[in-house]
């Protein structure tokens, strides 16, 4: 494997746009759950059940694992779109411990109302990339999701737990 040193200046332009381009991928999933009255957390959860529910019973821990956050901040937004009549819960065919989640009919509306939308907004995002470019990047994008709790750790390790502060270095 060819390992760019710490201080390569293709290593810190690439960092600075993935940081760019996650920044502004943050901004377009503000304004398009803004369109539909929604925060983005909730409509990051909408689409994760909208997604999953293609592939069969979706639950809570199903959602959390697609969306790579914790299962109790996902029952929390599930739980914020079920009071907006958006989500329902339903009991696991399978697994009477585990919650299944569902759009109703109300949540399948927002996207049928966001399709041509989505559409559009896809379609200038992704002109000009080619389908195995993104797997390619998907795959990396995987990749820094796997090693991202090693990397935290180590961030981590450099940082006063009482204070929050980096301990101080001794010259």
């Amino acid at each position: 494997m060819d390992r760019l040193p710490p201080d390569d200046a293709v290593l810190r332009e690439f960092v600075a746009d993935l940081y760019a381009a996650f920044s502004r991928m943050r901004m377009l999933r503000r304004a398009i759950a803004r369109t539909v009255n929604l925060s983005s957390a909730e409509y990051s959860v909408l689409l994760g059940v909208w997604y999953l529910e293609r592939r069969g019973e979706t639950t809570v821990s199903a959602l959390a694992n697609h969306l790579h956050v914790a299962a109790a901040h996902t029952t929390a937004e599930v739980g914020k779109l079920v009071k907006l009549g958006l989500l329902i819960k339903t009991p696991h065919s399978k697994d009477r411990r585990a919650v299944g989640i569902k759009l109703s009919c109300t949540g399948y509306e927002i996207f049928q109302r966001l399709s041509l939308t989505l559409r559009q907004i896809n379609d200038h995002l992704f002109e000009g990339i080619h389908y195995a470019d993104m797997v390619v990047v998907h795959r990396f994008f995987q990749r820094i999701i796997e090693q991202m709790p090693a990397s935290l750790h180590v961030a981590e390790s450099h940082v006063d737990t009482e204070t929050g502060a980096r301990p101080r270095q001794r010259l």
